[in-house]
């Protein structure tokens, strides 16, 4: 029998088999005869035996989701960090996700949300962020800290101190400013006067509308009478009412009481006497004249007076023309200070209370500067202006903004906004900014602290980074039946079954509700599962030994019905393997063959405890060398089969070919193997295809135009589809051929650069010239010499710098190029001949035996082209003898090129060769207005035209060469004629 761990024993049972019981070790530890084995990876040991973790932790100490001793990716590959025994996917404020362990670490101190220990990113109430670092906040005064930011923020305008949730709510202000309403202002407003020891504005006492203290009133409301700076609603004895003003204003002192002012407006005298007329007279006197309390007579009034009573002349009831009567009863040319003229009473009425200078009672033009500052407004002078309009220091009120309703200081600085406006910071706007709302005043309030948009103060729609949305609060910290989803940013309650819990499912609870107290995987249950058993100390259901069907605990191996094959014994209720058993799914037997152990949590079936022992893994997961993963590396490729009704998952090779792929096939790849190219969707290749190019690791398709190509567009054709022209000189593919070239066979040739058009490429074969060439006979003849090109102007100008010749201004219309540049067939511009180190595409290849631009250089020439290059070196060293014999040749040749020189039988003096033609002595030809001679159109033939090495087309025209001498001439003239005349 084999070697058991200690404790083990066997015992023979009435049917003669014998039972193996599984060994008991210590805790955390399985005992296989003198090993100790610990659990696997995502295992932890519980009754002496491994038991799978929680889905979210690597490591545990326990199956729920908050015993985790470690994290890494969970099955879904997310990242996990491990806090207070739970992995999570966000680390809470104040600490932060260490993606090397897997582990939340603390930030900084102070420190509210950081990236890493040495740099926080927002820094915790009371500190501001400086440089990385959390420093402690001291705002200055019209400061407050900014609970969002942590910076000290200035607050509303004159606020010495104001309110943490919002700066423009004021608690008190500076100098020279009031309280009114949570604002500061320069001046209060109407129905409030300025209390300037406490900077506070109080409330007028009802019923007054505008006053300076609450004992002095100056307005009273419509109905009331102000008397002396109170309000009354009847006049004392000895008044009136007078309801222009709506004031008490006093009595003629001859009336007891009155209805007006003047002592005609008596309705009481004094003693017995009645009034008679509204005045109040002792004697009857004739007009004009008055009783003398004295002598008892009447006596003449003053001369100012119509009429008087007396005891003086001056004591006038009416005045003579251009006089007013006064309040004193006296007649005067013009009314004092604080009175007016009444055209039709004739008298000197008072201006209103607060008015020093006035047209009539309702019309002041200047207010009174007593100790308190008045404003004057159309008429009227205030203590404060109405709404709409500001103070200013000429005591006046001005209109505020066409935006504000009221403003203060000045006409943009509004208090309050008209309709459809809020009011931020002074300013009215058509909405709020963000992370404030629209109080009730129509002004715009700062959201509360950690909320970045808002309905109302109290009412939070999203809150700010790692604060959590709950009944429109922002939490810091989910409580008890909710919890954090920060993807959200809100707390979400728990399942009905959950007391506390990490998700909204119902198996993500942590702790139990009354009815449902039994924790089994974190779902809450009235009864443990099958293969369970409720563990009362724990207060969950855990599991059974694997051998196990059913158990009652508290051990896990205390069976009350054993797995398929397996037997129980009654007098220990454990269960053991016999003879031809096997072991139950996803363990496997140990080296004792008697004990079996929990695969690792990933693996179907296994054939160890470790993640890499794996024999068979279930979908989602694959079998890749001994692991289940849940992608299949590179190079590999996903599949799956049915087996006893699981599905099994594996990860199979790819083609050699392939990088990455989606089957076995070769034409399953992804990407390519290196040294491969891709071509199409999920083909790789070792070289392109016809019709196709490298492009780094891909084949790319070349242009329509092309066969073949080293590049993408219609500019890197090597060879033409059979439709198309090859454009000499270039790489392109054209339908017909373009201007300066024609057609030869398959190929566009340019003509000779003195044509714009021709039949072929010598100076006979032009059709059309450029614009200051003359046709005449196929040949184009120059208007202007070398290095300079006809105007329209009728002027010869000259070429750009690189053209030897030109058809017009600018580096694009050159015909011809100076040494060390070449023609651009398309561009006609010059170009300057690419050097061994130049790689930039500003230059063209040249050849010593043609003025184009051979081709653009390529900077990424293709592997052909490196093939290509290599076969032509090698066939150019071969090529050596035969080029030596070559040269000995060409020796000869030029010795006897210079011997038939000497004997002047060549035209070398001027680099000439002569044209097919005969050539004759014609007239001198008309100069034309630039000196050169106009060809001659009389005749079938013209003068002896000469071409140059470089292409150019001359006439024996005086620009070319000019003798010294008329024997000179006359002597290059004989000569030149007998030359063509022996050719």
């Amino acid at each position: 029998m084999a070697s058991r761990c200690a404790g083990t024993h066997s015992e023979t049972m009435n049917a003669g088999l014998t039972l193996f019981v599984f060994s008991f070790c210590g805790f955390g530890l399985i005992e296989s005869g003198s090993s100790l084995l610990s659990c696997p990876s995502g295992q932890f040991p519980l009754k002496n035996q491994c038991v799978s973790c929680h889905p979210t932790c690597g490591e545990c100490e326990g199956h729920e989701l908050f015993e985790c001793t470690a994290c890494a990716l969970d099955e879904d590959g997310k990242e996990r960090f491990l806090y207070q025994g739970h992995c999570r996917l966000h680390c809470p404020r104040e600490f932060y996700a260490d993606r090397d362990q897997y582990t939340c670490l603390p930030c900084m101190s102070n420190c509210e949300i950081c990236a890493d220990a040495s740099v926080c990113a927002k820094c915790s109430e009371g500190y501001r962020l400086q440089s990385g670092v959390c420093l402690t906040v001291l705002c200055g005064a019209g400061q407050v800290q900014d609970p969002d930011t942590q910076e000290c923020i200035d607050c509303g305008i004159g606020c010495k101190t104001c309110s943490t949730d919002d700066p423009q709510v004021c608690s008190s202000c500076t100098d020279g400013h009031f309280l009114y309403r949570q604002q500061c202002r320069q001046h209060c407003p109407q129905r409030s006067f300025e209390e300037r020891a406490r900077g506070l504005c109080i409330a007028c006492v009802e019923p007054c509308v505008d006053c300076r203290s609450e004992s002095l009133c100056l307005t009273c409301q419509t109905g009331y009478f102000l008397n002396n700076g109170t309000c009354v609603k009847e006049c004392p004895a000895g008044s009136y009412k007078d309801v222009r003003g709506w004031r008490c204003q006093a009595c003629h002192r001859s009336c007891l009481s009155c209805r007006g002012p003047g002592p005609r407006d008596c309705e009481r005298c004094s003693g017995s006497i009645r009034p008679l007329y509204g005045k109040c007279p002792l004697i009857s006197c004739p007009p004009g004249q008055y009783l003398d309390g004295e002598s008892r007579s009447c006596r003449y009034c003053d001369v100012s007076c119509s009429t008087c009573f007396g005891p003086a002349a001056q004591n006038c009831i009416s005045c003579a023309s251009g006089f007013m009567l006064e309040q004193e009863s006296v007649c005067v040319d013009g009314c004092p200070l604080g009175f007016y003229g009444n055209s039709s009473s004739l008298q000197c009425e008072r201006c209103a209370e607060n008015c020093e200078l006035c047209q009539s009672a309702d019309e002041c033009l200047t207010c009174k500067s007593d100790s308190y500052q008045l404003y004057l407004l159309q008429g009227n002078c205030w203590s404060e202006c109405p709404e709409g309009y500001f103070e200013t220091k000429m005591g006046t009120c001005e209109p505020c903004d066409g935006l504000c309703l009221t403003c203060d200081g000045t006409s943009t600085e509004c208090l309050s906004c008209r309709e459809g406006l809020h009011l931020a910071n002074g300013q009215c706007r058509q909405s709020c900014a963000p992370m404030s709302y629209v109080a009730e005043d129509g002004t715009c309030r700062r959201c509360a602290p950690h909320c970045d948009a808002c309905t109302d103060y109290s009412i939070c729609t999203k809150c700010s980074f790692l604060y959590l949305l709950l009944n429109g609060a922002c939490k810091a910290v989910c409580p008890k039946g909710y919890f954090e989803d920060l993807d959200q940013g809100v707390c979400v309650s728990c399942h009905a079954t959950c007391a506390t819990c990490s998700g909204p499912l119902s198996d993500d609870c942590e702790t139990c509700s009354v009815l449902t107290p039994k924790l089994y995987e974190g779902t809450c249950l009235e009864m443990c599962p099958g293969g369970t058993y409720y563990q009362t100390s724990d207060k969950e259901c855990q599991e059974c030994h694997q051998t196990c069907a059913l158990c009652e605990g508290p051990e896990p191996t205390q069976c009350l019905q054993c797995g398929k094959g397996l037997v129980l014994d009654p007098n220990t209720m454990m269960c053991g393997v016999t003879g031809d058993s096997d072991c139950p799914p996803r363990t496997f037997l140990q080296n004792n063959q008697f004990t079996c152990q929990a695969c690792h949590r990933l693996c179907q079936s296994c054939e160890g405890p470790g993640p890499f022992d794996c024999q068979t893994c279930a979908l989602p997961n694959f079998l890749n060398n001994g692991s289940c993963v849940s992608k299949c590396p590179a190079g590999t490729y996903s599949a799956h089969e049915v087996a006893d009704g699981v599905e099994l998952g594996f990860c199979m090779p790819c083609d050699h070919v392939c990088g990455t792929c989606t089957g076995a096939s070769p034409r399953d790849c992804l990407s390519c193997a290196p040294g491969y190219l891709h071509l199409l969707s999920h083909l790789c290749v070792i070289h392109c295809p016809t019709g196709y190019y490298s492009s780094g690791e891909r084949c790319e398709k070349c242009d329509s135009s092309c066969v073949q190509c080293s590049g993408p567009g219609p500019d890197a054709c090597r060879v033409c589809t059979p439709t198309m022209l090859d454009l000499q000189g270039t790489r392109q593919c054209v339908d017909q051929c373009p201007q300066r070239f024609f057609e030869s066979g398959h190929s566009c040739r340019q003509c000779h650069t003195s044509c714009k058009s021709c039949t072929d490429n010598t100076p006979q074969g032009c059709v059309s010239c450029d614009w200051g060439s003359v046709l005449q006979d196929g040949v184009c003849y120059p208007r202007c010499e070398e290095s300079r090109y006809y105007s329209q102007d009728g002027v010869c100008e000259p070429c750009a710098g690189s053209c030897k010749h030109c058809s017009a201004a600018g580096p694009r219309s050159c015909l011809t190029c100076r040494p060390g540049f070449a023609l651009h067939a398309i561009d006609s511009q010059c170009l300057p001949c690419c050097q061994s180190e130049q790689t930039e595409q500003k230059c063209c290849l040249c050849d010593s035996s043609s003025a184009l631009c051979l081709e653009m250089p390529v900077p990424n020439e293709s592997q052909d082209d490196i093939i290509l290059r290599s076969k032509a070196v090698q066939h150019a060293s071969a090529a050596l003898p035969a080029a030596l014999l070559l040269a000995v040749v060409l020796a000869l040749v030029v010795f006897a090129l210079v011997q038939a020189r000497a004997k002047k039988r060549l035209c070398w003096r001027r680099s000439y060769e002569r044209l097919s033609g005969v050539a004759r002595e014609e007239p001198r030809p008309r100069p034309m207005p630039h000196g050169v001679p106009e060809p001659d159109d009389s005749g079938d033939e013209v003068d002896v035209v000469y071409t140059s090495r470089d292409g150019s087309v001359y006439r024996r025209y005086g620009f070319i060469h000019e003798p010294d001498t008329e024997e000179e001439q006359d002597e290059e003239d004989t000569t030149e004629n007998t030359h063509l005349s022996r050719a």
